[in-house]
């Protein structure tokens, strides 16, 4: 990983650092805590204290419309509130920030040097002589970008105000993301049992997690893949490793809700407020979501067929997704954040910064990409307009909750468009790495060949 003694990564920690206190600190700090884009019914820092109150109180948080998060993480919130005063909450949550910088661009220089290493290999057989590699120079990841792209990584997640924002209202979505980065850097270590924990205990929290699943296992197997068994080898020891692990997870998670039961004096309550809750999206609290608006206009007595639509079609894309792009996982868990940022029942900017910082390790994909500056106009423009007209609808009155919902429909159309684009240029990557004649071809005459997807 990068030293500590480059003076361009301290300034930047040490800016970030000085911009969340900044704000914290400052008269915007109310405004920001209740900032629907920052924090949600389930995140919010407020709903947490209010928490940790009632059961201090003995009054039951899971009654009612409070504290929507597991039992383990009550019990954590419970030891930050009672044993840390405010300034001591405040560093806590800028060091997990902080250290989620640090652990994604460690888990980016793990992946693109198993990523490069891997690219090489496939390769071996085409390139013959050194003039083919010059000629192909531009299909491999540089060994010299690794570290530059790990570096834009935390400067991405140390300046960007998709992050700061949400580590000065405390939102515990700031905990998820540290948890989730965690998950990441086991996984590519290799180290099975310990991911699977920390992905168990981030479903316990909250059961959308579960779409991380089918990437992390393809991951560990990646990472202890042997290629010079025959492929039948291949196949059956995959498949007795896939059982495995999923029997591992399965054991860690029941073991987690177990304790949650015992954590509540085997009360049933907090399945319901935890789980129940965002399944059915029980508060249409405005985000920057695609549920509230939609469940906010319909008929009751079609909300029920409705509600199983959405939730399916949060999981029904990692099928395909994993079917194809289970050669390459680390891409898969990439293409699994923005699908987790988009069509969770209450986003925030939080879910959006986790894969938006981690897009410069796909930086070797950026020349096959066709519709970045559309993309990344939507996305800026959106996000500076969401608060004007939110201020136009809630505090001036002159709008309506449709100039909000278009603009965060818009924001949520840039991000599909995101996905597609990033998919598209790995599949044409993909294509010249499996036509590699037609590639020197293309360089030598300086004219490329029309490629479009096909669903044939």
């Amino acid at each position: 990983m990068m030293a500590f003694g480059n003076w361009k990564l301290l300034f930047v920690i040490s800016l970030g650092v000085f911009l969340r206190f900044s704000f914290r600190y400052s008269s915007y700090y109310g405004e920001i805590s209740k900032r629907v884009e920052v924090s949600s019914p389930v995140s919010a820092w407020v709903r947490v204290v209010e928490g940790v109150k009632l059961k201090k109180l003995n009054i039951q948080p899971y009654d009612g419309n409070t504290f929507h998060e597991s039992p383990i993480f009550l019990r954590f919130y419970q030891f930050i509130v009672n044993y840390l005063n405010e300034f001591q909450i405040v560093i806590f949550f800028m060091l997990i920030d902080m250290m989620t910088a640090f652990i994604l661009s460690k888990v980016s220089i793990i992946q693109l040097n198993l990523m490069k290493t891997n690219d090489q290999n496939r390769m071996k057989t085409h390139l013959k002589d050194n003039d083919d590699k010059k000629l192909c120079e531009k299909l491999f990841i540089k060994p010299g970008s690794i570290f530059n792209c790990a570096e834009w990584i935390i400067w991405i997640y140390a300046l960007s105000p998709y992050s700061i924002l949400p580590c000065v209202a405390q939102s515990t979505q700031v905990l998820q993301n540290f948890l989730i980065s965690l998950v990441m850097l086991t996984a590519s270590n290799g180290q099975k049992f310990l991911s699977f924990s920390l992905l168990a205990l981030s479903v316990v929290n909250t059961f959308y997690s579960l779409i991380f699943l089918p990437p992390i296992i393809l991951i560990l197997e990646h990472s202890t893949k042997n290629t010079d068994d025959s492929k039948s080898q291949q196949s059956t020891i995959q498949m007795k490793s896939f059982i495995s692990s999923l029997f591992i997870f399965l054991t860690i998670l029941i073991s987690l809700l177990l304790l949650c039961l015992c954590i509540e004096n085997g009360s049933f309550q907090f399945i319901h407020s935890t789980y129940v809750f965002m399944w059915t999206v029980s508060d249409l609290t405005p985000n920057i979501g695609l549920f509230w608006y939609f469940f906010a206009e319909m008929f009751d007595h079609f909300r029920t067929f409705f509600i199983w639509v959405f939730q399916i079609n949060y999981f029904l894309y990692l099928i395909p997704l994993t079917l194809k792009l289970n050669d390459n996982p680390y891409f898969l868990f990439m293409i699994t954040l923005m699908n987790h940022s988009i069509f969770k029942p209450y986003p925030t900017v939080s879910d959006f910064v986790l894969y938006l910082c981690m897009l410069p390790q796909w930086s070797h994909l950026f020349e096959y990409m066709k519709s970045t500056l559309v993309v990344s106009g939507t996305i800026a423009t959106t996000s500076v307009l969401a608060p004007i007209l939110w201020y136009l609808w809630i505090v001036l009155g002159t709008a309506n909750s449709n100039f909000y919902f278009g603009i965060t429909l818009a924001f949520n159309i840039g991000q599909i468009f995101l996905i597609t684009d990033l998919i598209f240029a790995y599949i044409k990557r993909e294509f010249y790495f499996n036509n590699v004649d037609l590639f020197k071809i293309c360089k030598k005459t300086g004219k490329s060949p029309r490629i479009e997807l096909s669903y044939n």
